[in-house]
């Protein structure tokens, strides 16, 4: 992955989050647990597939996956990264 693309990728996931905290609230606002956040990633990546299942096409499909990793990235924000120790 070339350092433009990670920039590129990083930058959506960051005007992502600032959506959905004007939207939601921040999760200083509104925490959630571990499970909770899980929960909205799952529905969140049901609309994903939902609209690839429905051929929505690829670039509506993407934006719902950035939805995804956006909330994921939430939950570490809140709880904290743990990285794989190998």
């Amino acid at each position: 992955m070339t350092d433009d693309m990670l920039c590129r990728i990083g930058s959506a996931i960051e005007r992502e989050r600032r959506h959905q905290d004007a939207k939601h609230g921040t999760i200083f606002d509104h925490p959630h647990s571990i499970g909770e956040w899980l929960l909205i990633m799952e529905k969140e990546l049901l609309e994903a597939k939902t609209a690839w299942c429905q051929s929505e096409g690829d670039p509506h499909t993407l934006r719902e996956v950035l939805q995804v990793v956006a909330t994921g990235f939430a939950c570490m924000e809140q709880h904290g990264i743990y990285e794989r120790q190998s």
